[in-house]
């Protein structure tokens, strides 16, 4: 759709830091939104709203995304992209415009761009990495050099370096190190280094898979446990790792099920725990086996596994024992955890009440004694709060022993996924909630999202410490992790999908730097048992006009942290003042703008936007009407709280994507050979 822009041109303006006077008109075009009525009662006209081209919906492609150009110094916006590019040189600056102030983190995103190459991995050595000997940031392009070569200074904390013998370099005429193109660690703001022994407490640990799978009644019926049973075969060739990986198999119902796998037997043997008050591992050793020595067993055991409880009535989840079976399987060294549950846990320790219907009860209650409309109870139980301590004190347990657990629920009822989805939340886990699964209609889909899922780029036993320049702080963080000390972000697992979001904050009043750097190093194992530390870096320079930040606003960004604080918000149990953040978010910004506005702009009765904003009316309203914020009466809880959950770990792409969708035309020719039968019959 086409777009109306504003043809102001404000008053001229030098940029660049040169004024500390607020309200100054903006030298750049803004777009101007004409409002229907006047008063409390107007609205935007909906057909003004600008929306995103087709290079604009690339959200992660644009050229303006990328301020300092592709294969520059800087770390590329798929790994650490800023809310702005420019930052504030007060608090005072940073207040008055509404903007947020943070960053959107994704490690291991995955390459989207043609162009673009793989993480440049540099080994040191027996003299280590390179790092600041007083904040220890890791050296990168930003860093000055002095005393012809000997000494570097830290672009964090300023302190001056002495260079090792090792790696000394001679500059150039520009101060520059002559051998500066040729070290990936001094050109490239992405970098993966080699970790020495000093970054180990223990050896690599393994790729280890282990899946526990409900074969309730349900998860049978419905056909999940044979959809999952075969992805899970076509999928062992592919799971990242090598020779080491280790996969075990339990299933639950009101017992715990174990395979025992030696590669010495000629046929799986399963062993059923019906004791579920005293949960134990029937044979410690030998359950969690060698995929290539067991992989005859393990493809025996996955094509046979659904006709095995084909005949079951079981209707009763026995969940929490399994759990705890399968983190006493795991704990000694690690590894990512598969649950896939189709009912609610019923049995033994850790067992849930359906509290979706005590809500629905109350609610009828209220309506009935005050004639009300039928909205459910305010003082009804909120089912955004988890109820069992259970699963979150088993996932600080999983995280301390290594232990990463994806949530997979499917059962048409209630699942009470807020407080199943603790054991992701805090293990750096996902949660996918596919409500009334049925093979016949959702079969294919989950096949795609498993295999995804198990197949993409991970790092193993990672932590991830963000250190920034000094006058800037790190005001929060939010994602799926478990916090150890005060900045380090325990993370079992991280995958290529997986992002973290930071909001930062000014120290003092006013910044003196001329920059600010912000750098993300994560710790890991990778898939082949080598210790690495990839290392994200971007600098920014600091600007003292409230034109100059709207001038190097990044509009996704801006939504993606204001969307994941809002979720936080919500899943605190406060909906409707997380819809309110939302829209006052977004209020700031255009009130901050328009302080800066030409005087006959300003009481024009139009929404004023600048250029690099344009897009935020449409996906706050976006991010409003998406099954995380809607209104109570309109999705169901277990869907709300996924949704929630999937907002605090996405990336800017899919809470762009989520907020405005994108459509395809479904109605084209299709031309042979798609659309007519092939010799087998089907279909292309």
């Amino acid at each position: 759709p086409s777009r109306s822009l504003g043809g102001y041109q404000g008053a001229s303006n030098p940029t660049g830091g040169g004024s500390t006077e607020l309200d100054q008109p903006l030298t750049d075009r803004y777009v101007a939104l004409p409002v229907l009525g006047s008063g409390a009662g107007g609205s935007l006209d909906a057909s003004t709203v600008p929306r995103p081209t087709v290079d604009e919906g690339r959200v992660t492609d644009r050229p303006e995304v990328h301020p300092y150009g592709l294969g520059s110094e800087q770390c590329a916006p798929r790994f650490l992209r800023m809310t702005l590019n420019a930052a504030p040189s007060s608090t005072q600056i940073l207040q008055k415009s509404g903007l947020p102030f943070g960053a959107v983190l994704q490690p291991f995103a995955a390459v989207r761009l043609p162009g673009e190459t793989a993480v440049p991995v540099v080994q040191f050595g027996g003299g280590g990495v390179v790092r600041c000997r007083r904040c220890r940031t890791y050296i990168n392009p930003f860093v000055e050099w002095a005393d012809g070569g000997r000494r570097w200074k830290c672009n964090l904390c300023y302190l001056a370096n002495e260079v090792p013998s090792e790696y000394y370099c001679a500059l150039d005429e520009y101060g520059r190190r002559r051998d500066a193109a040729e070290r990936p660690e001094l050109s490239c703001g992405t970098v993966e280094f080699v970790a020495s022994a000093d970054y180990m407490v223990r050896p690599p640990q393994p790729p280890v898979y282990v899946f526990l799978i409900d074969v309730s009644y349900h998860a049978v019926s419905t056909g999940m446990v044979a959809t999952v049973a075969n992805t899970i075969r076509k999928t062992l060739d592919e799971l990242p790792g090598d020779v080491r990986t280790q996969v075990s198999v339990l299933c639950y119902d009101s017992a715990v099920h174990f395979f025992y796998l030696a590669a010495h037997l000629s046929q799986p043997q399963m062993i059923t725990v019906a004791d579920i008050g005293d949960i134990f591992l029937p044979l410690p050793d030998d359950l969690l086996v060698n995929l290539h020595e067991s992989r005859a067993l393990l493809d025996n055991l996955l094509e046979r596994l659904p006709q095995m409880f084909a005949d079951s009535q079981n209707l009763d989840s026995a969940l929490g024992p399994a759990l705890k079976a399968a983190f006493q399987l795991m704990q000694h060294v690690g590894g990512k955890l598969a649950l896939f549950a189709s009912a609610l846990p019923s049995l033994g320790e850790a067992k849930l009440r359906n509290r979706e219907d005590s809500r629905a009860q109350a609610g009828r209650t209220q309506t009935a004694a005050k004639g009300s409309t039928g909205v459910p109870s305010s003082h009804a139980p909120n089912l955004l709060v988890p109820e069992e301590g259970f699963y979150k004190k088993l996932a600080v347990e999983c995280s301390r022993q290594q232990i990463c657990v994806d949530v997979w629920l499917f059962g048409a009822g209630f699942t009470d996924a807020i407080t199943l989805g603790q054991l992701a939340k805090h293990t750096g886990g996902s949660v996918r909630h596919m409500a009334g699964f049925s093979a016949p209609r959702d079969g294919a889909a989950l096949e795609a999202e498993l295999r995804h899922n198990l197949t993409r780029e991970q790092g193993w036993e990672a932590v991830m410490r963000v250190r920034c320049s000094q006058g800037v702080k790190i005001s929060s963080f939010h994602g799926h992790f478990f916090v150890r000390g005060t900045d380090l972000l325990a993370l079992p697992n991280v995958d290529a999908d997986k992002a973290f979001t930071i909001t930062l904050s000014l120290e003092e009043n006013a910044l003196t730097s001329p920059t600010v750097t912000l750098q993300a190093a994560t710790l890991y194992t990778s898939s082949c048992g080598e210790r690495r530390i990839r290392v994200n870096t971007v600098a920014i320079p600091v600007m003292s006009t409230i034109s100059d930040l709207f001038k190097h606003a990044d509009v996704e960004a801006c939504a993606t942290v204001i969307a994941k604080l809002a979720a936080e918000k919500a899943l605190a149990g406060r909906l409707p003042e997380a819809r309110e953040l939302l829209q006052n978010k977004a209020l700031e910004m255009m009130q901050g703008f328009r302080a800066v506005c030409p005087p006959d702009a300003k009481h024009s009765n139009a929404v004023l936007l600048p250029e690099s904003l344009k897009l935020l009316p449409l996906y706050t309203l976006g991010a409003m009407k998406q099954a995380a914020f809607r209104p109570d009466n309109d999705v169901r809880v277990d869907e709300r709280a996924a949704a929630l959950m999937h907002l605090e770990c996405v990336s800017v792409h899919g809470i762009i994507s989520t907020a405005n969708p994108r459509m395809m035309p479904l109605l084209v020719e299709l031309k042979p050979p798609l659309g007519v039968a092939g010799a087998s019959g089907v279909v292309k």
